[in-house]
């Protein structure tokens, strides 16, 4: 299992993709600091349309043609602001680029838990149809020479066709699963996979589960927005104060002099009331909604986890009982049967629902252990380090 979350991570296209979009974001920050590209402006100015000298250039001395370039200087609070609030989208994307690894790794074991289990179902299905078919052959042998009887060679067959009918049910649930787990490691999920299933045999104390929360990479991308929030708010408050900017320009004149100029643009940010009154209260408002997801996400991780404690201890405990008294029992129920036909002291009858309880007593016991993996995987998702080993954030 550990194997198929390490190979989950290797060349996912949901992982990559999310670094790709990191290094964007990063880029687009350096941009969004910086000043505006500069302009370049021409035109031709006091041309007479009136006048005996109507569209002359030459005969009015007022008629110019001009070329200016113009730089805008937004304030470098402002521009520092926009480059910050990038920044934060960056790293609340490498946040969510730590969740999506603990999920890739998370759903990978999921998928290798569900194939796990219908290949034990299967081995455990094919057994008893094994077991079934060799009843048969002995019954009828038996009952070629008299020792047993036509319905217990009947009821054998029947036995044995439900058994095998069982098995092919578990192959297509073991054939569905194997492709499930192919969607995260591909053709490597065609291999054979592990015969037995080894989870830690102690738990994490639910307190320091809970206390991890807080560090969850979730919560680190909630954190981002607050901040992008607040970031929000002061360039919002910004927008009270005014950007400038200056042109340049010459001026040429045919057959009379020509001229160079320098202009001043300041915005009058003075009708505050319905345009920087408003995106301030709306910056603030989304800070507002902001810290209200990370308080509400937290409870509901906090319940999760408990859930995913309390289930994997509570299959545990199962899974120890059945190995205790419920499975040894089944199978002295078994052996008991078998050996008081065999002896002539019981009835083929009896064999068959105890060999048939048998099975269902390990399938029970195969749901339960993979229960309890299942719990522990969602709980090392809720508490397994940012970055794992040969992966990077």
């Amino acid at each position: 299992m550990e194997e198929a979350a390490r190979l989950a991570a290797v060349d996912q296209p949901l992982l990559t993709g999310r670094r790709a979009k990191i290094q964007a974001e990063d880029q687009q920050a350096v941009a969004a600091a910086q000043l505006p590209d500069p302009q370049l402006s021409g035109g031709l100015k006091e041309l007479p349309i009136d006048t005996p000298e109507a569209f002359s250039t030459r005969r009015d001395n007022f008629t110019e043609f001009t070329i200016g370039l113009s730089q805008e200087f937004p304030r470098a609070e402002k521009r520092r602001l926009q480059g910050a609030r990038k920044q934060l989208d960056a790293d609340a994307d490498r946040a969510a680029l730590d969740n999506e690894q603990r999920m890739v790794r998370r759903d990978a074991s999921l998928a290798w838990l569900d194939l796990y289990e219908t290949e034990q179902g299967l081995k455990l299905s094919q057994r008893l149809a094994d077991e079934a078919m060799l009843q048969v052959q002995s019954l009828e042998k038996d009952y070629s020479n008299g020792k047993a009887s036509q319905a217990d060679w009947f009821a054998a067959k029947t036995d044995a066709g439900l058994a095998a009918d069982k098995a092919h049910d578990w192959l297509h649930h073991e054939l569905r699963m194997r492709e499930g787990l192919a969607r995260w490691i591909g053709d490597e999920a065609r291999r054979s996979i592990a015969e037995s299933l080894t989870m830690p045999g102690t738990l994490t104390p639910l307190s320091g589960l809970i206390a991890g929360a807080d560090h969850h990479p979730v919560i680190g991308n909630l954190d981002k927005q607050i901040e992008a929030s607040a970031t929000e708010v002061a360039l919002a408050r910004q927008s009270y104060k005014p950007d400038y900017s200056v042109e340049i320009y010459y001026a040429y004149r045919r057959d009379f002099a020509d001229f160079v100029g320098i202009q001043f643009k300041v915005g009058l940010p003075y009708f505050t009331k319905n345009r920087q009154d408003r995106g301030v209260a709306a910056a603030i408002e989304q800070s507002h909604a902001s810290e209200d997801r990370k308080r509400d996400l937290l409870r509901e991780l906090h319940t999760q986890i408990s859930q995913d404690y309390v289930d994997r201890r509570h299959f545990q405990e199962r899974v120890a009982d059945f190995d205790a008294s419920i499975i040894p029992d089944a199978q002295h129920r078994v052996d008991a049967a078998r050996s008081a036909y065999q002896s002539g002291r019981g009835s083929f009858d009896a064999v068959l629902p105890a060999r048939r309880s048998l099975l269902d007593v390990q399938l029970q016991r195969l749901a339960l252990a993979v229960e309890s993996a299942r719990a522990q995987v969602r709980l090392d998702y809720w508490s397994a380090s940012q970055t794992f080993s040969g992966e990077s954030p």
